[in-house]
């Protein structure tokens, strides 16, 4: 990223309105040179959910944090692909030596801002956007990898189906539910003005054409991502609440 931009950076997670626990992690890194946002959403019974999600945030941000920054898409890749494998592993073995943690796993997605480049991580169904100041607005940068789009893909039902499914929240994928792991990456241009990572708490309550309207009125004005955050936490939490909501947001401003 462009050092010569203003970078304004918040992550916040909400327990929600009907679930007793919170299993969403959302997390920031602002070093020069590199940028990281990151949210995970757990799942398994128990507590389970809030374990692996916590192993994920903390695996994959403390080895990033401590690495020195890479200098080319390469580099960047293969740090990307030894946080994964570390958390993966980590969350597995736990989940495979103690019943209490067993079939836990967790959502990750992730936006790593280089210097001119942003690689979009994503296993599972928690989602990656960019809002563009201009006739793209707000950009889908992630497809979820559940049982749904999958059937989707296939044609074997309609995007209306998708919402009604029973099966809309099976995930064909997620961080810890096998000894490897499979992730997709995007490399986009850093030519937004800014990028949201998020759980399905957030999406599933909030239309994405709404959430554009939020960022976009939020950015006119020169709100803080701070107060951008709350303001979709509380846009979720208006129409339900049902789940918990793990939101991080990059705003990027001109100096």
């Amino acid at each position: 990223m462009n050092e010569t931009k203003l970078i304004d950076i918040f992550s916040k997670t909400d327990k929600g309105l009907k679930r007793p626990n919170n299993e969403d992690e959302a997390a920031f890194l602002n070093k020069d040179g590199m940028k990281v946002l990151l949210v995970a959403d757990g799942m398994g019974g128990h507590q389970s959910g809030e374990v692996a999600s916590r192993i994920a945030k903390e695996t994959i941000m403390g080895i990033l944090d401590i690495s020195e920054v890479p200098t080319s898409l390469f580099k960047a890749k293969h740090l990307l692909k030894k946080a994964m494998k570390k958390a993966n592993a980590l969350i597995h073995r736990l989940s495979s030596r103690k019943s209490e943690y067993y079939g836990m796993g967790t959502t990750a997605v992730m936006a790593i801002v280089l210097k001119e480049n942003t690689i979009i991580v994503n296993c599972g169904d928690s989602r990656g956007y960019a809002f563009y100041a201009d006739e793209r607005g707000l950009v889908s940068l992630t497809t979820d990898q559940t049982v749904v789009e999958y059937l989707y893909k296939l044609g074997a039902i309609s995007k209306d189906e998708m919402k009604t499914s029973p099966k809309r929240h099976v995930l064909m994928n997620a961080l810890g539910i096998a000894p490897t792991v499979e992730y997709d990456v995007k490399i986009i241009p850093n030519d937004y003005t800014a990028l949201l990572v998020c759980s399905d708490g957030l999406t599933n309550m909030v239309e994405e054409k709404d959430i554009e309207k939020l960022l976009s009125s939020g950015l006119k004005e020169g709100l803080k991502a701070e107060t951008i955050v709350s303001q979709l936490i509380l846009a979720a939490l208006n129409k339900g609440g049902i789940d918990n909501i793990g939101i991080s947001l990059l705003e990027v401003k001109e100096s």
